[in-house]
C-alpha cells in the first residue's frame, strides 16, 4: 500500500474562500488527513493573528488530523535570487515574484523561519515541517531547518528528512493555479511522472486555491486523487511519512 500525501498551499487569508472550496472538495473524495501549507504574514501585510476566520478553518482542520507546514515567511521575493544556476533559472522562468527563500541571505532565512513559526506558535498552532515557496531555497537551508528544530524539508520531488539527513522520492500530480503557459508545463511534468508515479512507494499530490473553484483542471486533479484512494493509497501527512519510513 502506498501513501498518498496530499497538500493545500497557499494557505493565506488573500484565497480563504478557495482555500475552503477545496478543503470540502478534498473531504467530498474522503482525502484527510493532509497538509495545510501555511503563509504567516503574506506579502508583508496578512498577518494571520488579524483574520481569525482562517484561524478557526486551520483548528478545524487539525482537530480531523491535518498538520501544518510553515509556508515561507512572506511568500514573496526579497531582492536578487541566490543559489546554484538550476534553481536560479527555476526562479526566473517559474517563480519570479514567490521565491521567498532563493532571495535571502542565509541569516534573514533563520530569522524569517524563527518569525514564521513563533507567529503560528502565538496562535496555538505547532509545525515540524517547511516548505520553501516554489518548492525553491538555497544550499543553507536544510542545515538551518535541523539546526532550529524543524524534522523536514518539502522538495518538489523529495521530502527531505533534515534530521536523519535523508531524501524520499515524491513524484506528484497537482494543480498549480498559475497561467495557462506554467499551469500547461506542469501538466506535462505530471504526465511524464505518470509511470513513476505508478509504482512509487509514495507520491505527492498538491493544490493551489488560486482560480481552483473554476479550473478543469484542478478538477481533473481531483479526480485522479479519487482513483488513487479508490486503489487502495494510504492517506499521510508529511511529517507521518517521515516518522513510519
Amino acid at each position: 500500500m502506498r501513501q498518498l500525501l496530499v497538500s493545500v498551499h497557499d494557505v493565506a487569508p488573500a484565497y480563504l474562500e478557495e482555500v475552503c472550496w477545496l478543503l470540502a472538495e478534498l473531504d467530498a473524495v474522503g482525502a484527510r488527513p493532509r497538509s495545510l501549507l501555511v503563509i504567516p504574514y503574506h506579502r508583508g501585510q496578512d498577518d494571520l493573528r488579524r483574520h481569525p476566520e482562517l484561524v478557526r478553518v486551520l483548528e478545524a482542520e487539525i482537530a480531523q488530523g491535518s498538520e501544518l507546514v510553515l509556508h515561507g515567511y512572506t511568500h514573496a521575493r526579497a531582492r536578487r535570487w541566490r543559489g546554484d544556476p538550476l534553481t536560479v533559472t527555476r526562479a526566473a522562468l517559474f517563480a519570479q515574484e514567490v521565491a521567498e527563500f532563493v532571495s535571502l541571505e542565509w541569516q534573514e532565512q533563520r530569522a524569517r523561519l524563527i518569525a514564521g513559526r513563533e507567529l503560528l506558535t502565538s496562535l496555538g498552532f505547532q509545525t515540524v515541517g517547511f516548505c520553501p515557496p516554489g518548492w525553491l531555497h538555497t544550499p543553507e537551508l536544510p542545515a538551518l531547518l535541523r539546526e532550529l528544530g524543524f524534522a523536514y524539508l518539502v522538495e518538489m520531488l523529495f521530502l527531505v528528512d533534515v534530521r536523519n539527513e535523508r531524501r524520499l522520492t515524491t513524484p506528484w500530480m497537482g494543480f498549480m493555479g498559475t497561467g495557462w503557459l506554467h499551469e500547461g508545463l506542469a501538466q506535462l511534468g505530471a504526465r511524464l511522472l505518470g509511470p513513476w508515479r505508478a509504482v512509487a512507494p509514495r507520491i505527492s499530490v498538491f493544490f493551489h486555491p488560486q482560480g481552483a473553484p473554476h479550473s478543469p483542471v484542478c478538477r481533473r486533479v481531483l479526480r485522479q486523487l479519487a482513483q488513487e484512494l479508490e486503489r487502495g493509497g494510504e492517506l499521510s501527512t508529511y511529517a507521518a511519512a517521515i516518522n513510519t519510513t
